[in-house]
């Protein structure tokens, strides 16, 4: 997983979701759910749709998973798993 991933994730969040975040509140361990950003399910799903289109990815159903979106490290790691396909 690159810095630059969780960069690029980091400003996503901040400019794509109406989420009421701040860059400066990102941290590669910030959780996405419940302790940390408090990402209700439908800015998950919207979450996932910038991902797919900011990264040129498509995410698998294996990928869908609470582990998945545990943080924004865990999130980059499975973004960079599919950019090195």
């Amino acid at each position: 997983m690159t810095n630059t991933t969780i960069d690029r994730l980091s400003n996503l969040i901040v400019q794509k979701l109406d989420a009421n975040v701040q860059l400066e509140d990102i941290q590669p361990e910030t959780a996405l759910l419940e302790s940390g950003l408090k990402l209700n399910s439908l800015a998950i799903v919207d979450l996932i749709t910038a991902v797919e289109e900011e990264f040129g990815i498509q995410f698998g159903e294996d990928d869908l998973n609470m582990d998945a979106f545990a943080s924004v490290a865990a999130l980059a790691k499975v973004i960079d798993s599919h950019a090195s396909e």
